[in-house]
């Protein structure tokens, strides 16, 4: 689904936010260890009758140790496809005096990218009906905590170079909004217009968007092995108060959302592969297909779009 010209994503801040959905967003927080709430709930809170019924389904599944083994899986696939099908050059040169904060910006964007990929997949499932494992035990989780989030560039900061590449981004992928990711990879502005000079080259190859797919595919697999029930089908949705008009936007929103964080989780890879020296990559074969296969349930067989 791509996001169409002129729509726009609703994303609630803390400041505007009810009480209620303050409580939420502090239980979010320390559940991931992040010090933000990530985009995807703050589109869920323009909502809030479902952002309480989700938070309900999903809290308890935030608290096992099998959701961030998960995560670690669909950040460790997303590593592999692109160091190994991608030429990806080095930039590595930017490591004199501004590697360490680099580093730590692809660190927590790692970590967290795969994370809200895995729950978006399985909200997007639980529409349709319950996903997970009710009788696997949930193990206590244990995951990174990173106290500080990254600094992101405003848009009265951004020089008329990164607008420019901004508004590239916006014409090429039909994009919603600026992510946090560019954002914030966008305050080391020489680093940040070389590596969408390489982006921009593997944007359009049908390999780049297959990898995307595949990763898709991959947090869609991983939802069943999350322990619990979980379902948020229509006619909770619809007895928590939302009327039909609300549902079929949710649906349109997650749509859109998740082709944007599997994107958005390959664009930060990349960006890690070129920071770490490149990788000289591997085109797939001629003789290897990489038409998708029968897609997963709830999400579309076209290729994927990015909405972030």
């Amino acid at each position: 689904m791509r996001w169409k010209r002129g729509n726009r994503l609703r994303l609630i801040a803390d400041s505007e936010a009810p009480p209620r959905t303050r409580a939420i967003f502090d239980e979010l927080r320390h559940s991931l260890g992040m010090p933000t709430v990530p985009a995807l709930y703050r589109a869920y809170a323009a909502f809030p009758a479902f952002l309480e019924l989700h938070w309900q389904a999903f809290q308890p599944v935030l608290a096992s140790r099998q959701f961030f083994l998960l995560g670690a899986r669909l950040a460790a696939e997303s590593y592999t496809r692109a160091h190994s099908y991608f030429a990806i050059p080095s930039l590595s040169s930017y490591a004199a005096g501004g590697a360490l904060p680099i580093a730590q910006v692809l660190d927590y964007y790692q970590y967290l990218d795969p994370l809200v990929l895995l729950i978006a997949s399985a909200q997007m499932q639980a529409f349709d009906g319950g996903i997970g494992q009710p009788e696997l035990v949930a193990d206590a989780a244990h995951h990174a905590v990173f106290p500080v989030a990254p600094c992101q560039l405003a848009d009265t900061q951004a020089s008329p170079a990164v607008q420019r590449v901004w508004d590239e981004r916006r014409r090429i992928l039909h994009l919603a909004f600026v992510s946090e990711e560019h954002r914030a990879l966008a305050c080391w502005p020489e680093f940040y217009l070389d590596y969408w000079s390489t982006l921009k080259q593997l944007l359009p190859s049908p390999i780049y968007a297959d990898c995307q797919y595949r990763i898709g595919d991959s947090a869609c697999s991983f939802t069943r092995e999350l322990p619990g029930r979980i379902e948020t089908d229509v006619s909770q949705l619809l007895d928590a108060g939302l009327d039909s008009e609300e549902v079929s936007s949710l649906a349109r929103i997650h749509e859109a959302l998740v082709g944007a964080l599997t994107g958005v989780l390959l664009d930060i890879t990349v960006a890690r592969i070129a920071c770490e020296g490149g990788s000289r990559g591997s085109s797939l074969s001629t003789s290897e297909s990489i038409a998708p296969k029968q897609p997963p349930t709830g999400v579309s067989a076209s290729p994927p779009t990015r909405a972030a």
